[in-house]
């Protein structure tokens, strides 16, 4: 086959094939080699947590003893889910959200990464009355898959974000007001818990968002894949509810089924049609599996009960291994160190301000010693200004094996000491 070359390829195609964070992301995940050296400190997958992993293991048997089991292998889902489960999932999840809702409130897809490369293509581009709309981040950094998800070139917009000291070693980024800017703006997105910071976004600085947003019909999308209701690690924070001019995604990756590939949408019934449209077409059917044990979690009522009693327990207690490992460490070798409040989610942001390269090639120092991590030079999509963090700040999983953390972060300290300026 005759391989592909620029002249021959759409814009579309030529940016994908370029530098995509998502995809050195994922090909680090799926490349690995079993090596007993490697220390993966870079993806996102969830941590394996027997008793979670008992429970999961209970329902697959339970399918696969399922006299229907023939429909699960072998029948097509419509798009975007059927009937029956769209209605299921609304009835479940009308009191988490605070909102009541139907079927056509929910739209089901392969994952939450598969649902906003529809969503973010609908909000942006250019639109039926010739204008070209973009798609605006609130606060950043923000998560690596959304940056290459667009068909049209030059489609994201960011600023800065305040960087707020919250005490020895810490700080935490917040929303940045003003320059918050409508013009041109297609949807709002952000993540809460932030992917890659763990930052919650404050229920008040939402409110001021969505007071401008609903004057101008401007949808907010928010990723709740780290969030309430499952898995619900957003600490005491204030869960988020569904509300009109609102899209929610979830998922069930991070609830420790990322192999199923369930994500669900809940939105107004006109973007949920325009999404079964782009689903069919795209996509054919959301897979069985996924929606199958949904039906099974969410008559059962097991998820509440696995969030509160095993997921956050469990997270909270490696993330204060993980912070007691990487900072004694940091400190015997000498290195400076910052680490953003980690409010959610199950990742560390760390930033070297004196780092003398650049994150990216920290990176791949890193791999040469089997150490894979994430550089955070990929979590700015659209921020256009000058921001030191760009080059001096990246995200590691806290998911591993305490030995495996504690290998990770030897071998980083050591690297980071070695290319650390005196003064900046």
């Amino acid at each position: 086959m005759t391989p592909m070359t620029d002249s021959f390829a759409s814009l579309w195609a030529s940016r994908l094939r370029q530098n995509q964070g998502i995809r050195s992301l994922m090909e680090d995940l799926g490349q690995v080699t079993g090596h007993p050296d490697e220390i993966l400190l870079g993806g996102g997958n969830p941590a394996h947590i027997p008793e979670a992993e008992e429970i999961f293991a209970t329902c697959f048997q339970t399918l696969a003893n399922d006299p229907n089991l023939t429909a699960l292998l072998g029948d097509y889902q419509a798009p975007i889910g059927n009937d029956r489960f769209r209605s299921l999932a609304a009835e479940y999840l009308s009191p988490h959200l605070g909102a009541k809702l139907t079927k056509d409130n929910i739209a089901f897809f392969n994952g939450s990464q598969n649902a906003y490369s529809y969503l973010l293509n609908i909000h942006s581009g250019k639109m039926a009355d010739g204008s070209f709309k973009k798609i605006l981040f609130p606060i950043v950094p923000e998560y690596i898959g959304y940056a290459d998800q667009t068909i049209e070139a030059d489609t994201f917009l960011a600023n800065a974000p305040d960087v707020i000291p919250t005490g020895n070693h810490r700080f935490r980024y917040g929303f940045n007001k003003e320059n918050f800017d409508l013009s041109n703006i297609g949807c709002v997105v952000m993540s809460r818990p932030t992917n890659p910071t763990g930052n919650i976004f404050p229920i008040e600085d939402i409110q001021w968002i969505e007071e401008r947003t609903q004057k101008k019909s401007i949808p907010l999308l928010i990723d709740l894949a780290y969030g309430n209701p499952f898995p619900n690690l957003i600490a005491t924070e204030e869960p988020i509810h569904y509300a009109e001019g609102r899209t929610l995604s979830l998922s069930f990756s991070k609830i420790g089924l990322p192999g199923v590939r369930l994500g669900i949408i809940i939105s107004n019934p006109d973007t949920i049609e325009t999404l079964s449209s782009y689903a069919a077409v795209g996509n054919l059917a959301v897979g069985n599996l996924g929606v199958y044990m949904m039906e099974i979690l969410f008559r059962k009522n097991i998820l509440p009960d696995l969030a509160k009693n095993v997921l956050r327990p469990f997270y909270e207690k490696k993330l204060e291994l993980a912070i007691s490992i990487f900072e004694s460490e940091f400190k015997k070798s000498g290195v400076e160190y910052e680490i953003h409040d980690p409010l959610g989610g199950f990742f560390l942001w760390i930033r070297f301000p004196n780092l003398s390269i650049s994150n990216h090639k920290l990176y791949h120092l890193c791999k040469d010693k089997r150490l894979f991590i994430v550089s955070g030079h990929y979590f700015f999509p659209g921020l256009n200004s000058d921001f030191s963090h760009t080059k001096e700040c990246i995200r590691l999983t806290y998911c591993r094996k305490e030995e495996e953390l504690a290998r990770g972060a030897h071998i980083l300290a050591k690297i980071v000491a070695s290319h650390q300026a005196k003064s900046k």
